[in-house]
């Protein structure tokens, strides 16, 4: 009987919360067993407050330290989902029989456990490691779950956090998170303001926007909050907040969510928010492969014409298109 697994992806948040799904049929298949992940500092927070996992160990960078304290800990499988020569140094000495890594590049013949992770086309990267866990489950005699709507349910704080956001009334909260991270595209300030200024004068719904920022990202948002309010649509700076975990929770105060950062816009697929999300024009489809977490019907996304000299110009989306979409949808489900 499988009393613990460790599942190894220490890498971005927005890649951490893609493998929510896989973490998720992990738990509900084995919901006796440990189920633990290893994971980048930066995603710390968010690991320990995730439902699914219930043991958190942080990569601190001591490569010696770390194969210590996972050999302390006994584990009866180990899953690779990010794979990388030093994960496998790591690892190799370990006592743990079941080793299982992807079959995407070399480090995979190190391995004598492998699966094929290669999600097919059309499908959400989120599928590859749910592909790694089906076949775990499966070599291992269980069964596979079936995935849930949302993720993370957070709706018995959902009227905390919007009166944290300030929401009077009737005010639908549509968070804009301004900037870019991984494989999506971030917004001229001048761009996003007139975009929202747009929405806001369209739609029936009455909006209040909260922009959410991190670092140096203060300055856009403080750019778009600037151009707002000459035109007085109702904006607010969000306040800081102490971790990426409370972060992460506020967010299901949402009743929608615009993005070109992948990060904070994964997060809101968690609570299945509404996403709009930018992203940048490749023959890849980033805008296939990134999509978030949210139902179908609540994700709306949006890239440049693809091409080497438009696919990274975020200037060239038809931001009239955006601003028709995202009305249609707010008038529909909020008005």
């Amino acid at each position: 009987m499988i009393e613990r697994v460790l599942v190894i992806r220490h890498d971005k948040i927005g890649d951490f919360v893609l493998y929510w799904p896989a973490l998720c049929l992990l738990k509900t298949a084995m919901p006796k067993a440990s189920i633990e992940v290893f994971v980048a500092p930066a995603v710390k927070s968010l690991a320990e407050v995730c439902p699914y996992v219930d043991h958190v160990i942080v990569d601190t960078g001591d490569d010696k330290a770390i194969t210590g304290e996972l050999a302390a800990r006994n584990y009866d499988a180990i899953l690779v989902s990010f794979s990388r020569f030093r994960v496998y140094k790591i690892i190799r000495q370990l006592d743990t029989a079941y080793k299982l890594a992807p079959k995407h590049n070399w480090y995979q013949y190190l391995y004598k456990y492998t699966a094929d992770a290669q999600y097919k086309k059309g499908e959400g990267g989120w599928r590859g490691g749910c592909m790694l866990v089906e076949h775990f489950l499966t070599q291992h005699g269980y069964q596979t779950p079936t995935l849930p709507l949302q993720y993370w349910d957070m709706s018995a704080e959902r009227e905390k956090w919007q009166g944290y956001y300030g929401r009077q009334g009737d005010e639908k909260l549509i968070f804009v998170h301004p900037g870019t991270g991984g494989s999506s595209g971030g917004l001229a300030p001048t761009d996003f303001a007139s975009l929202l200024i747009n929405i806001d004068s369209k739609t029936r719904v009455n909006c209040k926007f909260v922009l959410t920022f991190s670092g140096d990202e203060e300055r856009l948002a403080q750019e778009i909050s600037d151009k707002l309010d000459q035109e007085s649509v109702k904006v607010i700076m969000a306040k800081p907040l102490s971790s990426l975990a409370d972060f992460a929770k506020s967010i299901v105060a949402a009743d929608m969510f615009m993005a070109g950062s992948t990060g904070p816009l994964h997060i809101a697929g968690l609570h299945n928010v509404p996403t709009v999300g930018f992203y940048a024009g490749r023959r890849s489809a980033p805008d296939v492969r990134w999509q978030t977490l949210s139902q179908r019907h609540k994700r709306l996304s949006y890239t440049p014409p693809i091409g080497k000299r438009t696919g990274r110009n975020m200037a060239l989306i038809d931001f009239d298109a955006v601003t028709k979409d995202v009305v249609a949808y707010l008038d529909a489900h909020y008005a």
